[in-house]
């Protein structure tokens, strides 16, 4: 499948600097096109809907969820919860979860790493680059804090 953006990077996780604002513009161009899907702080799902059913509008093919969840470390049992009831990395894994189901080959997360604790960025991160590598993904961070851009989880953009 041939992707339909300019951008040509292999896939990844990549921290974008904000001094880089040919690519955040790009970023944001592809996002408002719907060709990359945007992963934000806060998710708002369709308020009356259960989390499964949210799942569900998002799926562009019956695609199994059982087979993608432990890509995230998530448990069959999360589609049962409430979503008040998500802890902010949960909302995070749901978030990447729709992504994957709507088949986005890339993915712009934006200020996601702002409210979660040590522990959470620990397993979110290195979650990113598995799902860039076993999906074939480009996965671009924005965050204020350019620390994170020395992980050995990113390249550096």
């Amino acid at each position: 499948m041939e992707k339909s953006t300019q951008l040509m990077y292999p896939f990844g996780l990549y921290f974008v600097l904000e001094e880089n604002q040919q690519l955040l513009t790009e970023l944001d161009h592809l996002v408002m096109q719907q060709q990359a899907a945007l992963i934000k702080d806060h998710w708002s799902p369709v308020p009356f809907l259960s989390l499964k059913d949210n799942l569900a509008l998002t799926a562009k093919k019956k695609t199994a969820l059982e087979d993608i969840l432990p890509f995230l470390s998530l448990e069959p049992a999360i589609i049962k919860k409430e979503q008040a009831a998500l802890t902010k990395i949960e909302e995070r894994q749901i978030q990447l979860l729709q992504a994957l189901l709507l088949e986005k080959e890339i993915f712009v997360m934006e200020h996601v790493l702002s409210n979660l604790s040590t522990s959470d960025i620990q397993l979110l991160l290195p979650m990113c680059q598995g799902l860039a590598k076993n999906f074939g993904l480009q996965i671009f961070l924005i965050h204020e804090d350019q620390r994170f851009a020395h992980t050995p989880y990113m390249t550096t953009l």
